[in-house]
């Protein structure tokens, strides 16, 4: 899975922690998606697998947008926060520990977990909307 050089893994590194780092910042949602995005990004160009990185270069403005949304969305949500930073610290020891197995798994549940929590958030709004046009007599 990666044909792992040290120029990689120091990559991958300096993009987890500068991830890291801006958790205790100040700075705004679209910020924080980049440095996410690019976490992301090292670790598939890592792998030096040529069709995984041209399809991920020519995504890259569909996942900004999407990575976004997760972070407009769940990082002030406290759990799911704290769930979305075990997601990224597993990856991250999986992929500089060499663990592909891991690091598949890491990276599925990830999604999986994003995924289940913005459709989770989805339907409370959908909730919410209903509950106020019953409010206001609409339905």
């Amino acid at each position: 899975m990666f044909g792992g050089t040290c120029a990689n893994f120091i990559l991958i590194t300096r993009r987890y922690d500068e991830m890291v780092d801006a958790y205790d910042q100040d700075i705004s949602p679209s910020a924080h998606a980049r440095l996410d995005h690019a976490f992301h990004l090292a670790i598939c160009e890592a792998s030096h697998n040529p069709v995984l990185v041209h399809t991920l270069s020519s995504l890259t403005d569909l996942l900004l947008s999407s990575v976004f949304a997760s972070v407009n969305n769940l990082y002030h949500r406290q759990p799911q926060k704290s769930k979305i930073d075990r997601h990224h610290a597993r990856l991250f020891n999986a992929v500089t520990g060499k663990l592909p197995e891991q690091a598949r798994k890491a990276a599925s549940e990830h999604i999986r977990s994003v995924r289940d929590s913005l459709k989770e958030i989805e339907q409370e709004e959908l909730r919410l909307v209903r509950s106020t046009l019953r409010l206001e007599g609409w339905e």
